[in-house]
């Protein structure tokens, strides 16, 4: 070969240099989550985390030096270009490394394409992600891909020094696959390359491919209790709800959505932190469910449960694009009787088609944030007093008419932010817990705020003699995690008791004077059927759910979530199950004696968990079908089927 040709040629070698050093670069960056304030991740446990960073590192480099050297002898021109573009990639690499510290810090897992797709209103996410944006990490973010270039073309090691760190990487590899065993980390979501579990994820979700293992042989009885109120022949005749003797029902009704809140931080529900003080004491004015569910996780599935009594849909198949309309909103019904009706937000309406789905059914006004009046708090709405100052007047400018209200908060969203002038308190009394100390103490703040809004209703609802004549509901969209009791941060993430379970306060002191607490299993479809019980208006044909009044309800709930893993639960009785359709795990908790579900009893009881898959397989096979519009039948395809692979977004 002349000097002049070999003058010409990129340096065979470079992109595997890069490739070392984008090794470093990532064990570096699992290196600053480890060392983070109660990361729970020994330092010695580095290389389990982060050798199979080394090994994509390794492998991009490899094969960006065979790429290269294919084109170096015949198209050198074209070689050097390549060897600049892959450099590129290997520069994004770094980047995305660095990004993934934050992404890992907060949601306590690799970036996923649901994820993506969950927080895809970059305007609206903006509060929650700035509040993470350490002046360190963003430094990071721009001085590691310049230092990487640097180290990448600058610096000419020997092909000896190459080798002993080819050596070291591979000593490195073999170190942290022998320490590899998911178990001895309380997440081992950290140990998978957060670049590799993106692709994955992406090239998944954009094929709809998903891995069920469901069973195909339920009993056909089982998806009885997920068919609409048409198809199982409800007749409301006289209703379930039973009033007291010689009390009428109520006129108007409100319904209360909290975003962000289960039960976990309500001292109505038991919490050592006195969040709720309001709601502790209209209680007495109320019946309590204890055993309330979210269908799912997150907001944008939640919203449909809640306004439209339907299963909020499958991971691959939302309602209502799978083809269903949606069925007529308890405020359709009202609304026909010659109620005034009325949506407020003060969030963004816009965000998830909400006001979409809103105007086409029932709701003479919607309101958002922009509507209210009020500056915004954060990116994603302004206060929750604006949202209930709304309230109050639209009351007032209705007065005389029946009228019926659903009111979704906002304030106790990421970033938990106060309004001006409120001062927080101190939850802790000085001790704050070990974990997210801050985070935590910021939406205690805000939901007491909340419920401070709330007694201002209620003292309205008094002062214009409309307390008897109202029945006020309250519930949460889903609850929020702070690490406690399970590595969970934030929410949409799993189907545990913190994220799922939520509160349901129903409110009229003629109807519930004394109080009541009720052990009655519910979730979100079953909220707006219970409150057409209530006031004596029977349901919409199309709702799944039932009255929770009604006696021959099925003592169990269903819930999803798609953010990351496609998990599964249902809650049977006492019996908690939760089936990864990702990974084929399973989970069973015994509620009654393991309520922080820690003790996983899958492996001792084999039986109960096919039974309770079996369940599963009914209402995912049963949603399937009702969600492409069509009516149930016997021969329910069986849900691991190629057409259901194929199922659109």
């Amino acid at each position: 070969m002349s000097p002049e040709l070999r003058t010409a040629q990129p340096d065979r070698i470079s992109l595997l240099r890069a490739g070392l050093w984008l090794a470093l670069i990532l064990v570096g960056a699992k290196a600053a989550v480890v060392v983070q304030p109660n990361s729970h991740y020994p330092i010695l446990r580095l290389p389990q985390v982060s050798y199979t960073d080394v090994i994509f590192a390794l492998t991009l480099g490899a094969l960006g030096g065979l790429a290269v050297r294919a084109f170096a002898r015949r198209r050198p021109a074209f070689a050097t270009a390549l060897s600049g573009a892959i450099l590129g990639v290997f520069t994004l690499c770094a980047i995305y490394a660095v990004v993934s510290v934050g992404i890992f810090g907060y949601f306590l897992r690799p970036l996923t394409y649901d994820l993506v797709g969950l927080v895809s209103d970059a305007a609206a996410v903006r509060s929650s992600i700035s509040e993470r944006i350490t002046p360190l990490l963003g430094a990071a973010v721009l001085a590691v891909p310049t230092l990487f270039l640097l180290l990448a073309i600058r610096i000419k090691a020997s092909r000896a020094a190459t080798g002993a760190a080819l050596a070291a990487a591979s000593l490195w590899i073999v170190v942290g696959w022998l320490q590899d065993a998911p178990q001895t980390l309380m997440n081992p979501r950290l140990i998978p390359n957060p670049h590799v579990a993106l692709m994955r994820s992406v090239l998944l979700g954009m094929s709809g491919a998903h891995r069920t293992g469901f069973p195909p042989d339920f009993p056909p009885a089982d998806v009885a209790e997920f068919r609409p109120c048409i198809d199982r022949g409800d007749t409301f005749t006289t209703g379930f709800f039973k009033s007291p003797a010689r009390t009428t029902r109520p006129r108007n009704a409100i319904v209360i959505v909290m975003e962000s809140v289960g039960t976990k931080y309500m001292s109505l529900y038991g919490s050592p932190y006195g969040t709720t003080p309001t709601l502790d004491a209209e209680a007495a004015n109320s019946v309590v469910f204890d055993n309330y569910y979210a269908n799912a996780s997150h907001t944008f599935y939640s919203f449909r449960a809640i306004n439209f009594a339907i299963y909020p849909g499958l991971p691959w198949s939302y309602a209502p694009w799978a083809g269903r309309p949606m069925p007529p909103s308890l405020a359709s019904l009202m609304r026909a009787r010659g109620v005034q009706t009325v949506y407020l937000h003060n969030g963004d309406l816009d965000w998830g088609d909400e006001r979409w789905l809103l105007q086409h059914d029932g709701y003479r006004d919607a309101e958002g944030f922009s509507d209210l009046g009020c500056k915004r708090l954060t990116s994603w709405g302004t206060e929750d007093r604006c949202l209930f100052d709304r309230l109050i007047k639209w009351i007032d400018d209705h007065r005389g008419a029946p009228f019926f209200a659903v009111c979704w908060t906002d304030q106790t969203h990421d970033p938990y932010r106060l309004g001006p002038g409120v001062r927080p308190v101190d939850f802790f009394h000085g001790k704050p817990p070990e974990e997210l100390p801050r985070d935590l103490s910021n939406y205690l703040n805000v939901l007491h705020e909340t419920d401070h809004q709330m007694a201002r209703l209620f003292a309205a609802l008094r002062e214009r003699g409309l307390a008897d004549d109202t029945l006020v509901v309250v519930t949460g969209d889903h609850g929020e995690s702070f690490r406690d009791p399970h590595e969970q941060r934030g929410h949409g993430l799993s189907v545990y008791e913190e994220e799922v379970k939520v509160p349901l306060m129903m409110w009229n002191p003629r109807l519930f004077a004394g109080g009541q607490r009720s052990a009655q299993t519910g979730a979100h479809v079953d909220l707006m059927p219970t409150v057409a019980d209530v006031m004596g208006i029977a349901p919409s044909g199309g709702w799944q759910g039932r009255s929770l009044f009604d006696p021959g309800r099925p003592p169990r709930v269903f819930f999803l979530t798609n953010v990351g893993d496609y998990l599964f639960g249902v809650r049977d009785g006492e019996w908690k199950y939760i089936f990864d359709s990702s990974g084929g795990k399973e989970m069973l908790f015994d509620l009654a004696s393991d309520p922080t579900e820690h003790r996983n009893e899958a492996d001792s009881s084999p039986q109960l968990c096919r039974r309770e898959r079996q369940r599963l397989a009914a209402w995912v096979s049963f949603e399937e079908v009702f969600l492409k519009g069509k009516r149930e039948t016997p021969a329910l395809p069986h849900v691991a089927t190629a057409a259901n692979h194929a199922a659109r977004r």
